[in-house]
């Protein structure tokens, strides 16, 4: 095997994590209101066949021979049907690996010359809009609950092939939950995969306040 060729290979390799069947890009974007900076959010409407009625941010899924970068902007001008002269991308944050094997890119940006109540979404993937402060996210910590996922030991998968002392742990999972209750009201409550992505922005954000 030629090593040089193994070696300019590697070169030019992009790594990746492993076992990934889909990967959707999001965008946070943030919105002045009565002076305040405030992060906009979706509420999924109630005709979608997934994720029904949730809290979530704009985007979805990146296509064939697009960017990251350029699949958030596509899905927030879409799915909020703005002038793309109002989005303005200021960068990439971290991105989130996700139980279904999904990687979620994350991406910070500014909605620009347009108020909220000026903002018309989609009807056939948003229900409405509506904002909460960023200072939510960059001064508190959500609330945090742990899930377990548990395995039945006749649900057909080999345990005999792993180590007594590795099944009881592979069997059993454990997910961190989190919920930012700040909302005004119960159904704008962020949670889940939106609050994981929502702390992960404001301990990013809160390095430029401590800086």
């Amino acid at each position: 095997m030629n090593r040089e060729k193994i070696k300019n290979l590697l070169d030019h390799h992009v790594p990746e994590p492993l076992g990934l069947e889909h990967r959707f890009s999001v965008l946070c974007p943030l919105i002045d209101v009565d002076g305040e900076t405030h992060v906009l959010f979706e509420k999924r409407s109630l005709h979608l066949s997934s994720h029904t009625g949730e809290v979530s941010l704009p985007g979805g899924r990146i296509e064939e021979g697009e960017t990251p970068r350029e699949a958030a902007f596509r899905e927030t001008i879409e799915e909020l049907r703005i002038d793309p002269a109002h989005l303005n991308i200021l960068g990439e944050g971290n991105y989130l690996v996700a139980r279904n094997n999904r990687a979620v890119h994350v991406f910070i940006g500014t909605l620009e010359g347009i108020a909220v109540e000026d903002i018309s979404p989609e009807p056939g993937e948003v229900a409405y809009v509506f904002t909460v402060p960023l200072s939510v996210f960059l001064n508190t910590e959500p609330e945090e609950h742990i899930i377990e996922f548990k395995k039945d030991r006749d649900d057909g998968f080999p345990y005999d092939l792993i180590p007594q002392t590795t099944v009881a742990p592979f069997r059993n999972i454990k997910d961190r939950i989190f919920f930012y209750k700040e909302a005004k009201e119960k159904e704008q409550i962020v949670w889940g995969m939106t609050a994981k992505i929502m702390r992960d922005v404001g301990k990013l954000l809160r390095k430029t306040i401590t800086n």
